[in-house]
C-alpha cells in the first residue's frame, strides 16, 4: 500500500476566527501528541489529508512533514462539520520506533460463505481486533477468507492465522463472523404447531369444560341470616 506523507506546519494557539480562516485557505487545524512529548499544534494540507483518508485504516502509519521534520503518526480522530461535512480538526498520535504499541486492526471479510449460498445469513459482530507489536510490523488490515463457512458455524479470533511478532490482545473466543439460518425459518414450525394445538387446560372443540357445566347447573347458595 502507498505510504502517505502529508505536509504540515507549526501553528500557535489561535482563536476561532483565525481557525476559520485557515480552513478557508485549505489548511486543517490539528494536534499531534504522544511519544513522551508535549502536544504540538499544527496545520495540515487539506487536499493531501483527504487523499490519504480514502486509503488509510485505523492502523495505518502516515508521515507528517512538519516544515522538514518527519513525524510518524496514526490518525486518532477527526471532526467533521455537521452540515457540509468538511473536516474541522484532526488528532494525530505520534509513533515511537522501537517501542511496542497497542492498536486496533481492521478485519476485512473476503468471499461468500457457502452457508449463505444455502440460505443462511452472515453475521459480522466484530470488525477489528486489538494487537500489540512494534510499529514496523503493524498490519494495516487483516483479510479473512470465509467462503468455506457453513450454516451454524463461526470464525473466532482463535482461528486467525498466526502473525509474526504480533500479539493479539482480543479474547480468542470472540466471534468475528458466523452464518445462521434466517429467523423466519427457525420460528415458522413452532408457530404453526402452536396454532394447531389448544391452549393448556382448554376443552377440545365441541366439548364444554366440566367445571363450567357444573357451575352453570348449581343454584346459588342463600346467604345465612
Amino acid at each position: 500500500m502507498e505510504h502517505f506523507v502529508i505536509q504540515a506546519f507549526n501553528r500557535e494557539k489561535t482563536n476561532k476566527g483565525q481557525l476559520g480562516q485557515f480552513r478557508a485557505e485549505g489548511r486543517i487545524p490539528a494536534v499531534v501528541y504522544g511519544g513522551g512529548k508535549q502536544a504540538a499544534n499544527l496545520l495540515v494540507n487539506e487536499k493531501e489529508y483527504e487523499k490519504a483518508l480514502k486509503s488509510i485504516t485505523e492502523s495505518t502509519i502516515i508521515t507528517l512533514d512538519v516544515e522538514g521534520k518527519k513525524i510518524n503518526a496514526f490518525v486518532k480522530a477527526h471532526q467533521r462539520h455537521a452540515v457540509d461535512k468538511n473536516i474541522l480538526h484532526i488528532d494525530f498520535l505520534e509513533v515511537q520506533e522501537g517501542k511496542k504499541l497497542h492498536a486496533r486492526v481492521r478485519i476485512i471479510l473476503k468471499g461468500t460463505p457457502k452457508g449463505v449460498v444455502e440460505g443462511g445469513i452472515l453475521e459480522n459482530p466484530a470488525h477489528d481486533i486489538e494487537v500489540e507489536c512494534d510499529p514496523s510490523v503493524l498490519p494495516e488490515r487483516i483479510e479473512i477468507d470465509i467462503s468455506g463457512l457453513g450454516v451454524n458455524h463461526a470464525f473466532h479470533v482463535r482461528d486467525l492465522a498466526e502473525m509474526k511478532d504480533v500479539k493479539i490482545l482480543t479474547s480468542p473466543d470472540m466471534v468475528i463472523a458466523s452464518v445462521k439460518y434466517a429467523r423466519e425459518e427457525v420460528e415458522e414450525k413452532p408457530a404453526e404447531e402452536a396454532a394447531a394445538q389448544p391452549a393448556a387446560g382448554a376443552a377440545p372443540a365441541g366439548e364444554a369444560a366440566p367445571a363450567a357445566d357444573a357451575a352453570a347447573a348449581k343454584p346459588e347458595a342463600k346467604a345465612k341470616a
